[in-house]
């Protein structure tokens, strides 16, 4: 079983009011409301802090391969520094 973590992240608005719009490292992805954190709303584009929820896939040295939930199930590869455990 994967261990649950968040992975903190800056957070804009999505897309749809259902979700919001996450960026880790070079890539980007929509994420369901429901799955994020976040210190306030963001509004006209501004950027807020937040945490996505995220399953461990895989470590590699200071990096790991992070899932987020979702319809498609992104993955990206983030900082261990980034995330922080539920």
């Amino acid at each position: 079983m994967s261990k649950t973590i968040y992975a903190t992240r800056t957070v804009s608005e999505g897309i749809f009011s259902s979700e919001f719009h996450i960026n880790i490292k070079d890539s980007s992805f929509l994420v369901d409301r429901v799955n994020v954190q976040v210190s306030r709303l963001p509004h006209n584009g501004d950027e807020v802090e937040g945490r996505v929820i995220a399953y461990v896939v895989a470590e590699k040295g200071d990096q790991t391969l992070i899932e987020m939930p979702g319809a498609d199930s992104p993955r990206a590869w983030a900082s261990k520094s980034d995330l922080v455990f539920a």
